[in-house]
Order: structure tokens, then C-alpha cells, then sequence
């Protein structure tokens, strides 16, 4: 039993490690840090899986919005 719960958690993490990041000087990441770190710390890319980033990114975007800040599509495009 333990061995399946083990495997099961390997198959379900398997997409925080395939998640491919950008690399630390593209446009990506140098937007991810400037707009994400305005607000609060960093989070490390691979905290959650991209189901998970999805449905953040969805909330962070209400909360700019509730605070007037404006991101435009393609910089949306370029961090999601």
C-alpha cells in the first residue's frame, strides 16, 4: 500500500518537474519578477504546477485589478 501511495504521488507531482521555466534573462522572467515582486515576494516557479499557476495568475489579475494596476494581453500572454 505504502509503495502505490508513493507512486501516486510521483505521478501527480510529475508536472512541477516538467514545467519548463524561462530562462533568468528573457523577457518572461523579467517581467514575472517585475509586476509579481511589486506586489509580494517572489514565488519559486515550481512551488505549484501549472494547473495551479493557472487559477493563480487568474487571482492575482483581480487583485491588480482591485488595486488599479493594468497589465496589457501580451504581457499576460508572456507570463502565462
Amino acid at each position: 500500500m505504502r509503495k502505490l501511495l508513493f507512486v501516486l504521488m510521483l505521478m501527480m507531482s510529475y508536472p512541477v518537474w516538467a514545467m519548463d521555466l524561462p530562462a533568468r534573462d528573457s523577457k518572461a522572467a523579467q517581467l514575472f519578477a517585475e509586476r509579481c515582486s511589486a506586489c509580494h515576494a517572489l514565488p519559486h516557479p515550481k512551488r505549484l504546477d501549472w494547473v495551479h499557476w493557472q487559477h493563480m495568475l487568474h487571482v492575482m489579475k483581480l487583485r491588480m485589478e482591485e488595486r488599479g494596476m493594468q497589465m496589457t494581453p501580451e504581457e499576460w500572454k508572456t507570463i502565462a
